[in-house]
């Protein structure tokens, strides 16, 4: 099972990686084509939605809207698709996380 911590950093690495051999602002196919093959290369396993994020939040029953990162919409980058395929790999890697309670609950992001 994936933590937290785990997946927050394979998701850097993903994108990281992406950044790398794509640049700073490809288009959503090559984006998504990339995370299809960097999942198929680098896991045994199906990642969900080919999203470390995604993966995480499928694993531990919490939801979507309790996504690791604070996509700066208010929910997750679903709620903010066309928004991620516009930004930049530089602006979604310096994405904050969002704070977790001592309980494990996700804190409410501050508008």
């Amino acid at each position: 099972m994936l933590t937290r911590e785990k997946a927050l950093q394979k998701h850097r690495e993903m994108w990281t990686a992406m950044r790398e051999a794509l640049g700073d602002k490809p288009s959503l196919r090559a984006r998504n084509m990339f995370k299809i093959e960097w999942c198929l290369q680098h896991e045994k396993d199906e990642i969900f939605c080919h999203c470390y994020l995604c993966q995480y939040t499928h694993e531990h029953g919490i939801g979507c809207g309790d996504c690791p990162i604070d996509w700066g919409n208010g929910d997750t980058c679903v709620g903010g698709y066309t928004d991620y395929g516009f930004s930049s790999l530089s602006e979604i890697l310096a994405l904050p996380e969002r704070k977790v309670e001592e309980n494990g609950v996700v804190a409410e992001t501050e508008s």
